[in-house]
């Protein structure tokens, strides 16, 4: 929020001629063409860093003078002084251990400002508010000024964000006629829509809007004619037909469909269900008192019947800032009726687990609010945006726990003041305060009183009347932290037989404590509390507790935990048990466990103190080599095709994986999702290059089969770095290859394009040549979703060549199909089933069901196109059981459209209806964005 008094913001502007504005419309000079450029290049990006060395590739392109890094300076201090002319009391380019940043509100830059109004549309859209969908996205494509950057030359991060915000912005354009013709105003769009056809041709979307445009103001000549255009024009130019979908309108319009020529049929403003989430954990059981803070927060959070507010609780480690947090958040559900967000920030566990806010976002975040993986942007501005839009009208409580520091906060504040924030954290974080109107709330220990009210609720009233000296004596050696608190009354509650003030003495004897938590009292020194539960474990559990500390996550499985110490599962498990019952761990679920960061941190401290690095180094290794294992296992099983690269030799003493099928390994991958990619960042971390490269390479099948297409990526990024790193072309040509099919996910069609390239060039300098026949099967999907077959045509046979020059099974498999899909998507449909064929030979012979599925699809596909309608069925059916079976959702849906698209063929509605119905409950539930174009055609079968 802006605070009473705060000076008028600057409105930096690059969707047309770079330009920084104040509040009352004044254009600020900015200095020589390099400094615009060096401006546009940090505007490109708010927020993130840029050091010397990038922003001489940027404004040099590889060619830079000698004094390039001194320039650089230069030009930043021009700007910095430009950016303090009056009405620019700070200059907003900033210095951090990254290199240079653009330190802004984001919304101030108006390409986020559009980012975020296309996400309200959308978001709008998803819901059925027709009308403010369409005001959302006029209001976006009103801030351009002409084309972004214009006057600068288009090289590096410039031309990428160029294509990809033209490409916004021609989407929202159709988005938004999209919406006129919903509304009937078919007659105001179609010269708008000419306008929009002469400035990209080949977009056929927009050709099929002016036939549908032209077709209800009666003109179906028209309409038809416009048709026959773009064919000529998509022969001439790329040697295709239109696609499927302007193909079937064609048929409408020629069928003169009374659904399609008439617009009375508006959709109603219906407001889809919304998900209204639960993500609290359990409330504590051992809270008592804080009745001030209790009502602190209430004023705080609910004073004001309009709005809620932020509130950050601060206080040390242990002294109970989350349970404070957590039994309010309990008491005032109701307050908060759309519901509860709730997110471990990871501030002051390990370095791998602090959570940045982009992923926070996109893991625990956008999902809980009902966003699928594909709906979520790539761009870390537009997926704030899109949580802020999501927010921007609910009234929920936000519980962000564990803070480090305000950037942390920042961005997950939510869009609306209807909304209530509570954030935890050890720091007190002024920033938050100052800037953006956080109160503090600082959590002192508790009373004596609240103190001997949590012992007693643990011992029971009768112990603790019975030694009341001793009780009083325990709070003082715990200083009354309720960390220190809750694990001393569990170790006298676990035995009833031992007198309190033995227990007392015990604790008086001993010395130690955590560094952060240490005092010039010693009877604040948690470290005695610790030491003493610790000391009191048998060897075993010791040694077991200083391991899961090394653990790369929070939460550790029992085979995890197998593998930390070395041992088998069933050998472990009174260590684990004996863990439990002295509350160093808990047990959240069966065979699963998790480790207070404060215990973490002591136990961290332990085996720094106590093990040699040769054993830390091999308790790091045996838990990589754990995951490693089970990671491959559950690979070739989800995908038979998956082979590892160059595997490394696995000792017998990591923990043994057994999965029934397929299924089982998904359901262990989902559990263990998190582990696995703090495990990739702890092997980089430590220098453990080859386990984060094989790590990546088996995390591709699994992400990919559940569509988290953002963890892939920036896995895959990792991937390449280490890769490279290493000195190993095959690897970081497979880490290449794999980040590119992100991309395409993310139809980030340019950097798939980019990073294929890269692929070809490492497998091409390794001599991989099933390496390179795989990227140039890539290639030719790409082109293919891309719409240019023809293209695609040329990769498929390299590959088929490729693969067959050295006996690839697989490779010769996989190419012949995209070869019979090619044709068959040019209507060469014979030589379609001809390769098609050989293709579902080779898969049936090495037993790949999956390959096997998309070959039947191909088939059912090209007999649809030669007009054997029964045939087409047959194989489309068999391509659904496939599916089925290997639980691939997306391919089961690709083929129930076409198989859809076979009924509709031969006039049977009803059936075709119904499988498109069945496709679309698919698309919807992972956010594919084929359910938008799928449910409007089921819109016009009404």
């Amino acid at each position: 929020m802006d605070p009473a008094g705060a000076p008028p913001t600057a409105r930096y502007q690059l969707l047309g001629p770079v330009e920084v504005r104040s509040a009352c419309g004044e254009r600020l000079v900015l200095g020589t063409p390099m400094q615009v450029r060096l401006l546009a290049v940090l505007m490109s990006q708010p927020g993130t860093g840029w050091s010397i060395d990038q922003l001489v590739d940027e404004l040099w392109q590889g060619r830079p003078p000698k004094t390039a890094a001194g320039n650089v300076k230069t030009y930043v201090w021009a700007l910095r002084r430009a950016l303090r002319s009056p009405g620019f009391p700070d200059p907003a380019i900033l210095a951090g251990p990254t290199g240079y940043r653009l330190a802004l509100d984001g919304l101030t830059v108006d390409s986020v400002a559009f980012d975020d109004l296309a996400q309200r549309g959308y978001s709008a859209l998803r819901q059925g508010h027709w009308s403010a969908a369409q005001e959302s996205f006029e209001a976006a494509l009103a801030l351009w000024r002409g084309e972004p950057f214009a006057g600068l030359p288009g090289w590096g991060v410039l031309l990428s964000v160029r294509a990809r915000l033209q490409e916004q912005r021609s989407s929202l354009a159709e988005e938004v006629a999209d919406l006129q013709l919903r509304a009937g105003r078919h007659h105001e769009l179609i010269e708008p829509l000419r306008s929009q056809i002469d400035d990209d041709p080949l977009r056929e979307r927009p050709w099929g809007q002016l036939m549908v445009a032209l077709a209800r103001t009666g003109r179906r000549a028209d309409a038809l004619a416009t048709y026959r255009q773009l064919r000529h024009l998509l022969a001439e130019e790329v040697g295709v037909e239109p696609g499927p979908d302007l193909q079937h309108l064609h048929t409408r319009i020629l069928r003169a469909e009374r659904e399609l020529l008439t617009s009375d049929q508006r959709p109603s403003e219906s407001v889809a269900p919304r998900i209204a989430p639960r993500q609290l954990p359990a409330p504590p059981t051992l809270f008592t008192g804080r009745a001030a803070e209790l009502a602190r927060l209430t004023t705080l959070l609910l004073g004001d019947s309009r709005s809620a507010s932020t509130v950050v609780v601060t206080g040390t480690g242990g002294v109970g800032k989350s349970w404070l947090a957590l039994r309010w958040a309990h008491d005032n559900l109701h307050h908060f009726p759309d519901g509860q967000l709730h997110v471990d920030l990871g501030g002051f566990g390990t370095a791998t687990q602090e959570a940045s806010p982009s992923a926070v976002v996109v893991r625990s975040l956008l999902p809980a609010l009902g966003v699928k993986p594909l709906e979520i942007p790539a761009e870390p501005a537009a997926q704030f945006a899109l949580y802020r839009s999501l927010t921007a009208d609910r009234r929920l409580l936000v519980l962000l726990d564990n803070a480090r520091d305000a950037e942390q906060v920042r961005p997950l504040l939510p869009g609306s003041t209807r909304c209530g924030v509570l954030v935890t954290s050890r720091h007190t974080l002024p920033g938050l305060v100052a800037t953006d109107g956080a109160h503090p709330l600082a959590l002192d220990l508790p009373s004596d009183d609240e103190a001997r009210q949590l012992l007693v609720r643990r011992l029971g009233a009768q112990r603790a009347a019975a030694q009341p000296a001793a009780v009083d004596e325990l709070i003082r050696r715990t200083a009354r932290l309720p960390l220190a608190l809750s694990i001393v009354a569990a170790r006298a509650a676990a035995r009833p037989a031992f007198p309190l003030q033995a227990i007392a003495d015990d604790l008086a004897a001993s010395r130690g404590g955590l560094a952060a938590l240490a005092t010039d009292d010693a009877a604040t020194d948690v470290r005695t509390v610790l030491s003493w539960s610790y000391r009191l474990l048998s060897t075993d559990a010791a040694r077991l507790f200083r391991q899961i500390s090394l653990h790369p996550a929070a939460d550790v499985s029992a085979a995890a935990a197998a593998s930390l110490a070395g041992a088998p599962p069933h050998l472990i498990r009174p260590a684990l048990d004996e863990l439990t019952r002295a509350n160093l761990l808990a047990e959240q679920s069966p065979n699963r466990f998790r480790c207070h960061d404060l215990l973490r941190a002591y136990g961290e401290e332990l085996t720094y103190a106590l093990d040699c690095p040769a054993d830390r180094s091999a308790v790091r290794r045996r838990v990589l080599d754990h995951y490693l294992r089970v990671a491959r296992d559950a690979a070739r099983l989800v995908d038979a095709g998956w082979q590892p690269l160059d595997p490394p030799p696995l000792p017998a003493d990591a923990s043994p994986s057994a999965f029934a099928d397929h299924r089982a390994a998904l359901d262990w991958f989902t559990i263990e999702q998190r582990a696995l990619l703090a495990a990739v960042d702890d092997a980089v971390a430590h220098r453990s290059d080859a386990h984060a490269g094989h790590l990546a390479q088996a995390l591709t099948p699994l992400l990919s089969r559940l569509s988290q297409w953002h963890d892939l990526a920036a896995v895959q990024a990792i991937a390449v770095t280490v890769a490279q790193r290493r000195g190993d072309p095959r690897a970081e040509a497979l880490a290449h290859r794999d980040l590119a099919l992100a991309h395409i996910q993310h139809r980030r069609f340019g950097a798939a394009h980019h990073h294929l390239r890269r692929a070809m060039a490492r497998y091409d300098q390794a001599g991989d040549l099933p390496g390179q026949a795989s990227a140039h099967l890539h290639l030719a999907w790409l082109s293919d979703i891309e719409g240019d077959a023809g293209a695609a045509l040329p990769h498929a046979r390299q590959a088929l060549a490729l693969a067959s020059s050295t006996d690839d099974r697989l490779g010769e498999a996989a190419a012949l199909n995209a070869l019979g899909w090619s044709h068959a998507r040019l209507d060469e449909h014979a030589r379609a089933i001809s390769y098609c064929e050989q293709a579902l030979a080779l898969y049936e012979k090495v037993e790949d069901r999956l390959g096997a599925a998309h070959t039947w699809d191909s088939l059912g596909f090209a007999y649809h196109g030669l007009g054997k309608h029964p045939t087409a069925a047959d194989c489309y059916r068999r391509a659904l059981a496939l599916y089925s079976d290997v639980q691939d959702p997306c391919g089961r849906a690709d083929t129930l459209v076409r198989l859809g698209d076979t009924h509709q063929a031969v006039g049977d509605h009803d059936t075709s209806v119904d499988l498109w119905r069945q496709a679309l409950a698919i698309l919807d539930r992972v956010g594919h964005p084929q359910a938008t174009m799928l449910s409007e055609r089921l819109e016009a079968y009404r």
